[in-house]
């Protein structure tokens, strides 16, 4: 059996450790297009991390220290979104993404805490290694949630029993609540989970997969988004049990239908992956609509900064750079480019500008979004590149090697470069 773990409204209880009086109130979590990495002023900086793995993982955070007049309260707007928040406030109509304004005029009880990533991770990683003494083979899928495989260790009649033991210790040992659910694949232990929560389990024998799926909505299912979910319903597909009847049509859709249609299905045999390699990493930061092209270089060079010390942090060889944006009215650029070269700030920077100057579609457009990213990483440090520019190179790589030093020691913010605060 596969089972699945996730971590109950997981920022809100994290508060509530911090804060034990928040409990039975209703609370959120919010959070906003980071009011502090463009900042020309102040050091508002705690650290970066990599500790943690999985989807929708962010890997760089600041001070969460502050108020809520100081982070939420921007001349006389309120500004940010509900990233979570407890099931009290959910019983009140508090929804993942409703701005403060909305949730505060809905709930005028609500009390509105700024995130604090830091402790979010520490409590998520402390929770992953003492999975990893419990579950033989364990998938962090994101901050909040747990794959894992009991085949060969728990039988299958002892999983009901298993998990509910793991809950109550997890609940006793780390103060959080969490739903766990199982089945006999991956993608059908997550839609269990969902029919537990909160603070629950739910186990499907394999006999009790086809009436527990086939009822439910499309919109149900983890992995069928928007999109999907509007071809489906053109079809006049409802329900899972439908989609499940419609193999002919979802092999039509190549790979991606094909992969839908076994995971509804229960017969993916996807398994549980446990310690993959970091693939890419990247930062992207949302913004007010900004046309001021050397405000946005200024800001891709912020934003090079912090990437270079995420690269230094796990002293990687990126071959691969990205640049995305997004623009005011929905329109999006987008572009890699493959170059091995000797990596170090100031070369990650220069390819960064070069990008930006080719990619800037819409210069007429304010920009809205900017998202950097790198990844093709060597095992070995590439002999290859311009053979006149090899020794700068290497000199600036020593050099922001040592700028990483410091950076790590004193804060991502004790260098930076003089461009940044003009």
């Amino acid at each position: 059996m596969i089972i699945h773990l996730d971590l109950d409204a997981f920022f809100a209880s994290c508060e509530r450790l911090i804060d034990p009086s928040l409990r039975g109130r209703p609370i959120a979590v919010g959070g906003r297009g980071d009011p502090f990495i463009f900042d020309r002023k102040g050091r508002k900086n705690i650290d970066i991390t990599l500790e943690n793995g999985g989807a929708f993982v962010p890997t760089l955070f600041y001070d969460a220290q502050s108020s809520f007049q100081e982070y939420f309260i921007e001349g006389e707007k309120i500004r940010g979104i509900v990233i979570t928040s407890s099931y009290e406030a959910r019983s009140c109509g508090i929804k993942t993404g409703m701005t403060i304004r909305e949730a505060l005029a809905l709930c005028p009880d609500l009390v509105v805490r700024p995130p604090n990533h830091l402790f979010y991770h520490d409590r998520s990683h402390a929770l992953k290694t003492w999975l990893g003494t419990h579950i033989p083979v364990l998938e962090q899928y994101s901050i909040d949630e747990f794959f894992g495989d009991l085949g060969g260790w728990i039988d299958d009649d002892e999983v009901p029993t298993f998990i509910d033991r793991l809950r109550r210790r997890i609940a006793s040992e780390f103060g959080l609540p969490v739903s766990i659910g199982a089945a006999p694949s991956k993608w059908i232990a997550k839609l269990a989970t969902s029919a537990a929560k909160p603070d629950g389990c739910r186990v499907l024998f394999k006999e009790d997969v086809d009436p527990f799926v086939d009822p439910l909505p499309i919109d149900a299912f983890p992995g069928i988004g928007r999109g999907f979910s509007r071809r489906l319903k053109a079809y006049r597909i409802e329900t899972l049990g439908e989609l499940k009847a419609a193999k002919h049509l979802l092999y039509r859709w190549k790979k991606p239908g094909q992969q839908l249609y076994h995971r509804v299905n229960g017969d993916d045999g996807e398994p549980v992956l446990a310690g993959h390699d970091r693939r890419s990493i990247g930062i992207s930061r949302t913004i007010d609509p900004l046309f001021d092209r050397d405000e946005v270089r200024r800001r891709l060079i912020i934003l090079c900064r912090h990437l270079a010390q995420l690269v230094a942090r796990i002293d990687a060889r990126p071959r691969t750079i990205f640049l995305g944006i997004k623009y005011q009215f929905g329109q999006k650029s987008r572009r890699s480019v493959t170059d091995p070269f000797i990596f170090s700030e100031l070369s990650l920077r220069r390819r960064i500008l070069s990008l930006f100057k080719r990619l800037d579609t819409y210069p007429g457009l304010a920009i809205v979004r900017l998202g950097i990213g790198c990844s093709g990483f060597e095992t070995v440090p590439t002999t290859r590149g311009s053979l006149f520019d090899c020794e700068a190179d290497l000199k600036e790589q020593r050099l922001w090697k040592q700028s990483a030093k410091m950076r790590r020691k004193y804060g991502i913010d004790i260098i930076r470069n003089a461009v940044e605060m003009l």
